[in-house]
């Protein structure tokens, strides 16, 4: 084995060095790394360097869409999963996505063939033009992705184009009425109608402000939309204050007239602590300050609805049948936890904790 530094000749105007264990050259470009590949693999070291993988981070970030990977993190633990000592860390794959270096342990290669489900060597993986690897990847996925995002937004840490939305988090930019079940019992079995407003910025992400008018005040909160795959969660929180609330919501097709999930988080009109969730919907409406204006509590009465909708200027085609539709999706009441459920649990359960514990 050379000795450290010790330069090689290799081909056309190639310098190949052994450093601290590694294979290291330098690249002329036009010029092929066959030898320098076959020279590590009959070293024994398992090691890759820049220049050997072909179009590596495009590689990465096409398997990334295919997957439904919005992030860094995601996309590491996909890693994980398939080999619980993979040498792919966020900090790593932020680099090799970027183009900015490649792995140095073949091991990577393999474990992506292992994430996406091939049965390809890690060495073809590597070495497969991107054509191939479209190709494979989606044979292994059933997701076509003939053209992997630009290395600037993708992977980024809150990226809806990387899930397959068409258009971006601009597609779900606008304005929406909320309706949902009333959490406070003072108002049990009536509507909530809110407002949701989706803010798309420059860097790509998305902010949610949410409003309701509850005896007279309107509360506003606000938080960053993220994206999980076909999934959208965000929390909203009050400004300079404590009040929060948790929406889990279906990624929507595009023109994303209509989102719903579940909202979750505590009554605020009550005279206890009561943990809530219910069903929510988001209504696409036309943006004007008629929409904030005229947040309130609503009877679920047939029509309320579909007439509120009117008023706001989106009246649906079936605005009956919707109506109906949306009053018996949303429920006559949501789910709460009382202190009464509390201490009947810790009736039953606390003393036998004291006593272990004395």
């Amino acid at each position: 084995m050379p000795s450290a530094e010790q330069p090689l000749r290799i081909a056309a105007e190639r310098q190949v060095f052994f450093h601290a264990g590694v294979w290291l050259f330098l690249e002329v470009p036009g010029q092929s790394t066959l030898f320098l590949r076959s020279i590590l693999l009959r070293s024994g070291q398992g090691k890759r360097t820049r220049g050997v993988a072909t179009d590596f981070d495009r590689k990465l970030r096409m398997a990334a869409a295919a997957l439904g990977c919005t992030s860094r993190k995601e996309f590491c633990a996909r890693f994980r999963q398939v080999n619980r000592n993979t040498a792919c860390d966020v900090d790593r794959l932020n680099k090799w996505v970027q183009g900015r270096s490649v792995p140095r342990a073949a091991s990577v290669f393999t474990d992506l063939g292992a994430v996406i489900g091939t049965v390809r060597p890690g060495a073809w993986i590597a070495d497969c033009s991107l054509g191939d690897f479209a190709a494979e990847l989606a044979a292994c996925t059933g997701v076509d992705v003939a053209q992997p995002a630009p290395s600037d937004v993708a992977l980024s840490r809150n990226n809806a184009q990387a899930a397959g939305l068409l258009g971006g988090v601009a597609t779900l930019a606008g304005a929406f009425a909320a309706y949902s079940p009333a959490w406070s019992p003072h108002f049990r079995g009536r509507l909530i109608r809110g407002s949701l407003h989706l803010e798309a910025r420059r860097n790509r992400s998305l902010i949610a402000t949410y409003a309701e008018t509850l005896v007279g005040r309107t509360l506003r909160l606000s938080g960053e939309v993220q994206f999980n795959g076909r999934s959208v969660h965000v929390t909203v929180r009050e400004p300079g204050g404590d009040m929060s609330l948790f929406f889990s919501l279906q990624l929507p097709g595009p023109p994303a007239s209509i989102i719903s999930g579940i909202m979750s988080g505590v009554a605020f009109v009550a005279h206890e602590s009561l943990p809530s969730a219910c069903r929510i919907a988001f209504v696409r409406v036309p943006e004007t300050p008629r929409l904030d204006g005229s947040n309130r509590y609503l009877e679920p009465v047939p029509g309320a609805v579909a007439a509120d909708l009117a008023d706001l200027g989106a009246s649906p085609v079936e605005a009956g049948r919707f109506d109906a539709l949306l009053r018996d999706f949303l429920g006559a009441s949501p789910v709460q936890v009382t202190t009464q459920h509390q201490a009947s649990f810790a009736g039953l359960l606390d003393r036998q904790y004291l006593d272990a514990a004395s």
